[in-house]
């Protein structure tokens, strides 16, 4: 069971390798129906994961996954702007297509999220190369360094409010973490005694290389090639705020003293233990553990029953977000029977 578990990791490579398949038998749909229709199927069918396992000794392996997935995102990435500026494909093709490789890069934001807490030099940087390829590199400062601080308040952007749609927490959390990064690395330049105008500033750094990226492809594949990438960082980075919508929606912190709230536990977070789309996303729906545990490696996060629980995984509650009156019908009365606990 342990090795079974451990190889179901790889199932990761699942998204690039339905992305190939589709574009090879000529249906670019192929990876869409998959990750929609077929995974939140199988999700239900399967089941859930209760097992805890920390699997620590096999750190190795499960450190490699990530770092290989780089190099494979980043080849198909490109692989993306050469079809699309040298193959004549259909209008529905060609949108799927695209559609399909915004997938596999919006599942890279989840890498470079596991990635972007490891400690050294190499993994931030790979989280960093991701990112910059989908325009959102600032996710790495804010995320680290204002949503893990301030999560279910007022004062975290990524944090979807009861009721609140998920258009109007994507525009407030695309905007508002963006300046926030600004903010966390003003500060961080002040104390430092840094230049603004530097390479000691990330933030500019950050919009150097998605800039560089935007230029070689421009370069390389044309104006349809810039125009690809754009696209396909749009759609990447609203999966992640998408998934930041599903991953706190409604659960606040309670304020115990103006401006002060309280610790975050493990009831500030949705779970969802399904065990195939954990498997896509690394474990990514143990999120009330990693919000306890943030530094924590994927394969040791662990599953909390008591946290509050989702009907599906992401793969289903993603499009359901989509449409707010049926979300709102779903998890209203999930978040009021979380309140009704005494946990607000």
């Amino acid at each position: 069971m342990k090795y079974f578990k451990q190889l179901s990791f790889l199932l990761t490579f699942q998204l690039p390798l339905q992305t190939l398949i589709g574009y090879v038998i000529g249906f670019n749909y192929f990876s869409p129906l998959i990750c929609f229709l077929l995974v939140p199927l199988l999700d239900l069918m399967l089941g859930k994961d209760q097992n805890n396992s920390t699997m620590a000794e096999q750190a190795l392996f499960f450190k490699a996954l990530t770092l290989l997935w780089v190099p494979l995102q980043l080849a198909i990435l490109i692989f993306g702007g050469y079809v699309v500026s040298h193959e004549s494909l259909s209008p529905g093709q060609l949108i799927a297509f695209v559609f399909s490789i915004a997938l596999l890069t919006g599942a890279g934001v989840t890498i470079a999220h596991e990635l972007g807490h490891r400690r050294g030099w190499l993994e931030p940087l790979l989280a960093k190369l991701l990112l910059s390829s989908v325009c959102y590199t600032h996710f790495l400062i804010e995320h680290n360094q204002g949503h893990h601080q301030h999560v279910g308040t007022p004062q975290d952007a990524a944090s979807a409010r009861f009721q609140e749609s998920f258009y109007a927490f994507y525009l407030r959390s695309v905007t508002g973490t963006y300046r926030n990064a600004w903010r966390i690395e003003q500060s961080r330049l002040i104390r430092r005694g840094f230049p603004f105008w530097s390479f000691h500033n990330q933030m500019l750094n950050f919009h150097c290389f998605s800039l560089l990226w935007m230029l070689s492809f421009q370069v390389s594949f044309g104006w349809t090639g810039l125009l690809y990438f754009c696209i396909q960082s749009f759609i990447a980075f609203s999966f992640l705020e998408a998934t930041n919508y599903v991953e706190h929606y409604g659960l606040q912190r309670k304020e115990i003293t103006p401006g002060k709230y309280e610790k975050v536990s493990i009831q500030h977070s949705w779970n969802a233990n399904h065990f195939l789309t954990n498997r896509y996303l690394l474990h990514l729906e143990r999120h009330s553990d990693h919000h306890l545990h943030p530094n924590r490696r994927y394969q040791a996060l662990q599953h909390h029953e008591d946290s509050p629980q989702l009907p599906n995984g992401y793969a289903g509650m993603v499009p359901l977000a989509l449409i707010p009156p049926l979300w709102f019908k779903v998890m209203n009365p999930r978040v009021l029977k979380w309140q009704q606990r005494g946990d607000l």
